[in-house]
C-alpha cells in the first residue's frame, strides 16, 4: 500500500509522466519574466507547443482516471506537477475550467491542497477577464513594472490567502519581484505577447 506522499503502484506510470512533463519545462517556466519578454518568436512558438503537448498528456491521464490525479493516486509531487501543467493550459480554457472543477472535488476529499486550488482558480478567472481572488497571477505593464492582475476586494486579500494556506501577499510579491525583476527602461511593444507570471508554488 502506498504512503500518503507516494504514488499508488497501479498508477506509477501516470505519476512518472506528470513529473517528467513538469520537469522538462521547469527551466522554461522559471526563466525570469524579464528574459521571457525578450524571447524570439521562434522560442515562443516552442514554448506554446510544449504547453499544448503537456495539455494533451494531462487530458489523457484525466480521461483514464476519471478524476483529478490526486495525492493517493500519483503521490504528492506528481499531484503538484499536475497543478503546474493545468495552470499553463491557457490555450484551452474549456479544459482548464474542467480541471478546476476536478481539482475542487479533489480538495474536498483531501486529494489536493487549497493552495493548489487557489492558483488554478485565479488563473481561470484572469483568463476569463475577471478579477482574481487570491492574488497569485501577475503580468508586466507597458512601463516594465510587474503587478498583479486585478484583485477582487483587495482589502480582504490576505484573509482569503491565509484561509487557503497562502503566505501574506506582500511577502510573496517581494519574492516574485526578486525572482523575475523589473524590465527597467525596456518598454514592451504593443505587439509583444503578455507574459503571465504565477507565484512559485504553481509555476
Amino acid at each position: 500500500m502506498s504512503g500518503p506522499h507516494q504514488p499508488d503502484p497501479n498508477h506509477v506510470a501516470f505519476a512518472g509522466e506528470l513529473l517528467s512533463r513538469a520537469e522538462a519545462t521547469r527551466e522554461q517556466w522559471r526563466t525570469p519574466g524579464a528574459e521571457r519578454v525578450r524571447m524570439t518568436p521562434e522560442a515562443l512558438v516552442a514554448v506554446h507547443q510544449t504547453e499544448r503537448d503537456n495539455s494533451a498528456g494531462l487530458h489523457r491521464i484525466v480521461e483514464r482516471l476519471g478524476r483529478w490525479p490526486g495525492r493517493s493516486i500519483v503521490g504528492e509531487k506528481a499531484c503538484q506537477a499536475a497543478v503546474t501543467l493545468a495552470v499553463h493550459c491557457d490555450h484551452d480554457p474549456a479544459f482548464q475550467q474542467r480541471l478546476l472543477r476536478l481539482l475542487q472535488t479533489a480538495v474536498q476529499s483531501g486529494e489536493a491542497t487549497s493552495a493548489q486550488l487557489a492558483h488554478l482558480h485565479d488563473r481561470c478567472l484572469v483568463n476569463a477577464g475577471q478579477p482574481q481572488v487570491y492574488g497569485t497571477q501577475h503580468w508586466y505593464r507597458d512601463d516594465g513594472e510587474l503587478e498583479p492582475h486585478r484583485i477582487a476586494d483587495p482589502a480582504q486579500l490576505d484573509t482569503r490567502r491565509a484561509s487557503f494556506g497562502l503566505p501574506p501577499y506582500a511577502e510573496q510579491a517581494r519574492h516574485l519581484r526578486e525572482r523575475h525583476g523589473p524590465l527597467g527602461s525596456l518598454s514592451i511593444s504593443a505587439t509583444a505577447e503578455p507574459i503571465p507570471l504565477s507565484e512559485r508554488h504553481a509555476a
